[in-house]
């Protein structure tokens, strides 16, 4: 999913000027920053009728480098059906040189076509030329009754394919009355999620995969 050519909307409702200095200072002295409310843009991708659109409360374009550091910020992707998924993060910085968006400061990444779906982690940075979300931070995943927890991971948005190390699985099952009957542990090097098919697959190097079953006594 490579974003070429590039459509960018911007939308700024108010763009208050700060840090104005007096005629007689210095250049250095000048802040030229854009201080920027209500941010909203919107990145298309014309070739597979995707596109990136990213608000927040607030942001700062820096002309020196045309870096724009978002506060509070809420980035969706959004295809043809609709949205496929959002992040919402403390904060995000997206570097038009490069085309890639860092993301940091309690990261949520909701998929919107399930319910209680979601990874949580500090950090990722995401290339918008390759469609690669990289994670290098721990990360935790739920997914309904499951979660897993894993060292860094990476999601392929073209692939909707979703890798972690070092995971480890916990899923709790319950019975039609609602009473968790058992809770499956699995440990293994590596995992891939398929968001396509909604499976897992645990794979280890040199290692069996760990699985241990833990079977709850019910009245």
């Amino acid at each position: 999913m490579k974003y070429l050519p590039i459509y960018f909307l911007l939308i700024i409702t108010t763009l208050p000027l700060f840090g104005c200095q007096k005629s007689n200072k210095s250049s250095t002295q000048i802040d030229n920053k854009s201080y920027i409310k209500d941010f909203q843009l919107l990145q298309e991708n014309p070739n597979n009728q995707t596109s990136v659109r990213i608000t927040s409360p607030k942001a700062i374009i820096d002309p020196s480098n045309n870096n724009i550091d978002i506060f509070d910020s809420s980035i969706e992707l959004l295809n043809k059906n609709g949205q496929d998924f959002k992040v919402k993060s403390g904060n995000s910085t997206l570097n038009n040189l490069t085309n890639s968006i860092r993301v940091f400061n309690s990261v949520n990444i909701s998929f919107l076509d399930k319910q209680d779906y979601y990874i949580n982690t500090n950090s990722f940075d995401w290339d918008l030329n390759t469609s690669i979300i990289d994670i290098h931070d721990p990360l935790i995943i739920n997914f309904d009754n499951t979660r897993i927890n894993a060292s860094n991971g990476f999601f392929n948005i073209d692939a909707s394919l979703l890798k972690i190390d070092n995971s480890k699985f916990n899923r709790s099952i319950y019975n039609s009355k609602g009473e968790k009957e058992y809770q499956v542990k699995i440990i293994s090097d590596f995992a891939k999620w398929f968001k396509k098919d909604n499976s897992l697959v645990f794979t280890s190097n040199e290692k069996q995969v760990e699985t241990t079953i833990n079977f709850l006594l019910t009245q």
